[in-house]
């Protein structure tokens, strides 16, 4: 059955897409867990949908109670006015399930889209026309008087929708030391303990970006902005030798202190804090994970003081690139992360990090800086090296299925790779980076349908943290699901109109959906950002070829003569320009065994054809893959 976007029963409308409720054309508060089970009950009306389907639907691969399941029952209840005694939409089916008591439609558009959202329906259908003529006449006015001139359209208010119940945002922690001598450690303690409850499957935390620069105030105010219904906040004092945290959780509703302790530590011990802090903040949170899966969870895996701060150094050089996308903070974060897996080979996540930077993904944004890095078969022998380790240092930890995947992707065990990652992502539902990891094998093993789940995941994950990722973008694109690539570019630019990747993965987007004014305007920002300069050749190139062609040869041979142009940039450029056949010519030395895993990574682009790669056909063939025919670039110039 076609998935239609929305769901729709009387007056009751489900947005599938953006995971939202709407009762008589006004927005109802629900949370995310709810919204899934309605979707699961409204998807199979009038029928008996079993505990057990719910549980594997709603909550997959998680061990919860069946007290969890009753209380969204009872949250959907309440915010649809059913009752339990007396039901006109729910049933419940005494020790076996639930049953969505009337008829449901699917739907592709809403009335009245252009409003934003569904209009009322149900009792209030008969509403006249003179009524909707006023209210729109009365929503000019008021946006009349609120305009100012200069100032960006709002993007769509989280705030008028109810946060999530276990939300949280983790505020940076202040260093109180006399000599603020202790800054690193406030900023590493704060990055672990909110990646330590990121992994918590049912708490939503707010990403690190949202949280930069907030200072110390009202935490109602805060938690408001930042659309969550719990702050942590905290301050390090160091003692002598010992150092000192305090930590409080907060909730926003009325600043009333759930949980606060006081560690008090020698220098040497400080580690296991953030493991402490984040247990005692899923427990007053009441996640749905018993203390062995918690300690698991959260477990840091070093306990090397130096290789701590070296890795939380190179998760920061990271977030700085992607924000500015300037190279240069690339190879900072990959010579923290080296230095700490040597400071500690037992620590896994600094094995694996510092893997990337050998091996990275050669279609990426910023892939020449691995290519500098000494020859391919150098690199690919580095890179398992720490692959391998990581493997090791992992044990029976989660991650390791995914350090096992990437093992089965260097070997072109394509399915397998994407087995393990899937698996993975059972035991890590809310890992973005992971569903990043996923959109590449399912591209890999030809699962458009997977790589779009995926990069809804992502868009929705990453926006619902406060920092949406363009990877969303990209492989929405690369899913050839443009629409919603188109409207994901949009929301992540009045988001984040500034940052670089952004920008550019959007400008891709709207030429693919055919919005080549709109485009034109995001590329002249883009020229302004620290992208590597080939990258805004190559976007340059593209709008060239959408807007007739002009120019864009003089691009192509820039991007030629450039000395620091990748196999990457140039088969794009080759394929932009029509030229298929200088596209394949380029890349026949990657058909060879030893170099498939740099080949297979074109796979992620549906205008990659295999055809013209016998060894890498035969392989794929070898696995149960099979390509299509590759699809046409729309906007590509004319030959």
């Amino acid at each position: 059955m076609e998935q239609y976007r929305y769901l729709v029963a009387g007056p009751i409308w489900l947005d599938r897409q953006d995971e939202r409720l709407w009762l008589d054309g006004k927005p109802v508060r629900l949370g995310g867990r709810a919204v899934a089970l309605l979707r699961a009950l409204m998807e199979r009306p009038r029928t008996l949908v079993t505990k057990n389907e719910l549980f594997e639907q709603v909550w997959p691969g998680l061990a919860v109670s069946e007290s969890v399941l009753t209380t969204a029952v009872k949250e959907i209840r309440q915010a649809l006015g059913d009752d339990a005694r007396r039901p006109r939409l729910i049933q419940t089916v005494h020790a076996r399930g639930y049953r969505f008591l009337t008829d449901v439609e699917q739907r592709s558009e809403p009335p009245l889209a252009m409003a934003g959202g569904p209009r009322r329906v149900g009792r209030l259908a008969d509403v006249r026309l003179w009524a909707v003529v006023a209210g729109v006449a009365l929503a000019l006015l008021v946006g009349l008087l609120l305009f100012r001139p200069g100032e960006a359209p709002r993007v769509e208010a989280e705030a008028a929708f109810a946060p999530h119940p276990k939300s949280i945002a983790v505020l940076p922690f202040d260093d109180i030391s006399p000599g603020r001598d202790l800054e690193w450690f406030a900023a590493g303690l704060t990055e672990e303990i909110l990646n330590s409850l990121a992994r918590t499957p049912d708490l939503h935390v707010a990403a690190r970006t949202s949280t930069r620069g907030i200072v110390p105030g009202d935490v109602r105010q805060i938690a408001r902005g930042l659309n969550v219904a719990h702050i942590l906040e905290g301050s390090v004092r160091r003692d002598g030798g010992r150092i000192r945290v305090t930590a409080q959780l907060i909730r926003s509703t009325d600043g009333f202190h759930l949980w606060s302790q006081n560690y008090d530590r020698a220098a040497s011990d400080v580690v296991s804090i953030q493991e402490e802090i984040a247990i005692a903040i899923a427990h007053a949170l009441k996640t749905v994970m018993s203390p062995e899966q918690l300690q698991r969870m959260v477990g840091l895996g070093t306990r090397s003081v130096d290789a701590y701060e070296a890795y939380l150094r190179g998760l920061a050089y990271q977030q700085r690139e992607l924000e500015t996308g300037s190279d240069g903070y690339m190879e900072l974060a990959a010579e923290s992360f080296e230095r700490a897996r040597s400071l500690d080979p037992g620590f896994a996540a600094a094995q694996w990090e510092a893997a990337q930077a050998w091996f990275g993904n050669t279609t990426r944004v910023g892939s020449l800086v691995t290519e500098r890095r000494g020859g391919e078969a150098d690199r690919l022998r580095e890179y398992l090296l720490r692959v391998d380790a990581a493997i090791v240092a992992s044990r029976d930890r989660p991650e390791q299925n995914m350090y096992r995947s990437a093992r089965a992707v260097v070997e072109i065990r394509l399915r397998e790779a994407l087995r393990l990652m899937r698996l993975y992502l059972r035991d890590r539902p809310r890992d973005v980076d992971a569903w990043e990891k996923l959109v590449d094998l399912a591209g890999y093993a030809e699962n458009r349908r997977l790589m779009a789940h995926a990069a809804e995941r992502i868009h929705t994950l990453s926006i619902e943290s406060g920092a949406p990722r363009s990877r969303a973008i990209t492989a929405s694109v690369l899913a050839m699901d443009i629409g919603n690539a188109v409207s994901r570019s949009r929301r992540q630019l009045a988001m984040r109109p500034g940052e670089a990747l952004i920008q550019y993965q959007a400008h891709r987007a709207l030429l693919w959906g055919g919005h080549r004014d709109e485009a034109r305007a995001v590329l002249a920002r883009l020229r302004g950002s620290g992208l590597p300069e080939e990258n805004k050749l190559l976007a340059g190139l593209r709008q060239a070829c959408a807007d007739g062609g002009r120019g864009a040869r003089e691009i192509a041979e820039r991007l030629a003569r450039s000395p620091d142009a990748s196999l990457s940039g140039r088969w794009h450029a080759a394929m932009l320009l029509g030229d298929r056949a200088r596209a394949a010519e380029m890349m026949q030395s990657l058909d060879r065994p030893e170099r498939h895993s740099v080949l297979i990574q074109y796979l992620v682009y549906p205008t990659f054809d295999v055809r013209a790669f016998p060894l890498l056909r035969a392989r794929l063939e070898a696995d149960g893959i099979r390509r299509p025919a590759p699809v046409a670039i729309p906007f590509a110039c004319r030959t």
